[in-house]
């Protein structure tokens, strides 16, 4: 279908340079000038449901050189992530655009809300064909961006839905340090504390931007799908303030002992690698 425009891709203020900024240009050159390609390797990987699932995160899996080792993922994160984010944005302008879509379910929350883990629960047990004619798409609401997308689901007649996923801070701390073990993708303090606190206003920029849109909250004090309570109540999105929010964070890091990520050693990967 066509190249994504490169000059839609932000650069990051890497220093001049440098080899984050050498492994940010080298993804954008691939990500402008391959999109087709890349966007059918997506389709592939068994998470992406046929491309049926659409999500940045999973679409880095893409760079061969990221995809390699834990140790990549740490590394090369903040490089490939706005070519990522493009190409992800591309894949769900592709994906609505297929007449047999009808609708799309939006899998929203903060950092460590599980949302990867319940999309892919959402699959297994599509029992009753609860996704036929859907896709899924999972993502942060950060306005004004997640507003378009809405709005262009909308004029390709397509039905949005969102599932608020609304972790305690307390288990999104778990699910984020977790995470870091496993697959190297850890989460600085301050974009958890921003993503926590804003979910409630960015839900309700949306809902009142769109009136009526279909939305349920899901309340999760654990993993375990028994602690899960449903809510249509905008008010439990709401946390307290960014002081109060960071007050608590800091008391849980203690509580549980948890070690502060160290930096590692950049290591441009090699022209095999990539």
């Amino acid at each position: 279908m066509g190249n994504i425009d490169r000059n839609k891709i932000r650069k990051k203020e890497f220093t001049i340079g440098s080899l984050e900024e050498e492994i940010e240009e080298y993804c954008i050159k691939l990500a402008s000038t391959h999109t087709d390609d890349i966007l059918k390797l997506y389709n592939k990987l068994p998470e992406s449901r046929r491309g049926r699932y659409i999500n940045s995160d999973l679409m880095k899996m893409t760079f061969p050189f990221y995809a390699k080792s834990i140790e990549n993922r740490r590394l090369y994160n903040m490089a490939v992530t706005n070519s990522a984010a493009v190409l992800t944005n591309e894949a769900y302008i592709r994906a609505l655009q297929n007449k047999e879509v009808k609708r799309c379910i939006y899998i929203t929350g903060p950092y460590g809300a599980g949302k990867s883990y319940f999309t892919q629960a959402l699959f297994e047990c599509n029992q009753d064909g609860l996704l036929e004619g859907s896709i899924v798409y999972e993502g942060s609401i950060t306005p004004p961006a997640f507003g378009e997308k809405i709005k262009y689901a909308i004029n390709q007649g397509v039905t949005p839905h969102i599932i608020a996923l609304n972790p305690t801070l307390e288990l999104s701390i778990r699910n984020i340090k977790d995470r870091a073990q496993r697959i190297g993708r850890d989460v600085e303090k301050q974009e958890v504390l921003d993503k926590f606190c804003n979910f409630y206003t960015y839900m309700k920029y949306i809902i009142e931007e769109f009136e009526n849109i279909s939305f349920k909250i899901y309340n999760k004090n654990s993993n375990n799908s028994e602690d899960i309570n449903y809510s249509s109540n905008i008010n439990d999105l709401y946390h307290g303030t960014i002081q109060e929010v960071e007050k608590e964070y800091n008391r849980i890091i203690n509580q549980l002992g948890l070690p502060i990520t160290p930096t590692l050693p950049l290591v441009f990967p090699s022209n095999e690698e990539r």
